[in-house]
């Protein structure tokens, strides 16, 4: 009996633990780090050994992670269900953004996410961890774990396992699927970005040259004959100006931690802002 009232009091202060909100545990000063809870956790880490620059740093709106992260399904015991609850997915988005704007080319993100994926009271929360990064035009996921047990061993004896995030070049067990995703691997997905848009060109008017005096057009072949009207200039939406100084935040961080200089720093800001 006093087994089973220990075992009993240690899962409840587990499951608790995981279901500590994320305004309850602040993150890192340097954000190089993302702690959402006591078992959910997002970090920047140096990209695996060989792997070619990442496309980071990289602009991508909350509603952009969840559309694509959404859908995406996983195998488990013969069936196919989603990788993510819709809730989790909400509360990953903005660190998932906050995390792709502060990258390196030389970044991983990998990412531990522990939830009640099935939603009754009595269950106990499973890990899922992933390593993300864009590259080659779109936004890649590499699962090794979408079902991780943890919690009833640490509820014992406190014990966490070596978490593994999934890798380029060993494959988990894994079998994920999404519509609109590339499958590189069972658990490999790459989700194509759309690109950024090309600002119209300006439209120089050729200089008039002399003609002879033509024949008075009729109304219908003066509409077919008439020039379509110049493009106008690009537009600047407020999600524009907004990514753009996104990009101007993230910069200036990187310059305030030295891993830029400031003629880095000066030549990058004023690129962006001749875009503005």
């Amino acid at each position: 009996m006093r087994t089973t009232g220990t075992t009993s009091r240690g899962w409840m202060i587990a499951a608790l633990l995981a279901l500590v909100p994320p305004s309850a545990l602040a993150s890192e000063p340097d954000q190089t780090q993302w702690r959402l809870a006591n078992f959910t956790w997002l970090k920047l880490v140096p990209a695996e050994p060989g792997a070619p620059a990442n496309a980071h740093p990289a602009s991508l709106g909350d509603e952009a992670l969840v559309a694509a992260l959404g859908p995406v399904q996983v195998t488990v015991e013969g069936q196919s269900i989603p990788l993510f609850a819709k809730d989790e997915l909400k509360g990953l988005a903005r660190p998932l953004r906050e995390a792709l704007a502060l990258a390196r080319p030389g970044h991983d993100l990998i990412l531990l996410s522990t939830y009640k994926r099935g939603g009754g009271f009595m269950e106990m929360p499973v890990g899922l961890t992933a390593r993300l990064f864009v590259a080659d035009g779109a936004l890649n996921l590499i699962v090794h774990d979408a079902r991780l047990t943890f919690m009833d061993r640490y509820s014992a004896d406190r014990t966490l396992p070596t978490f593994t995030y999934g890798s380029r070049t060993a494959a988990s067990g894994v079998a994920l699927e999404a519509p609109q995703a590339t499958r590189r691997r069972a658990d490999w997905l790459s989700f194509p970005l759309a690109p950024a848009p090309v600002p119209a060109a300006a439209v120089v008017p050729a200089p008039a040259a002399a003609v002879a005096p033509a024949a008075p057009a009729t109304p219908k072949a003066a509409a077919a004959s008439a020039p379509a009207p110049a493009p106008g200039p690009a537009v600047r939406d407020e999600a524009f100006y907004e990514a753009q100084a996104q990009r101007l935040r993230a910069l200036k961080k990187l310059r305030d931690e030295n891993l830029l200089s400031e003629a880095e720093y000066q030549e990058k800001r004023d690129a962006i802002l001749k875009t503005l």
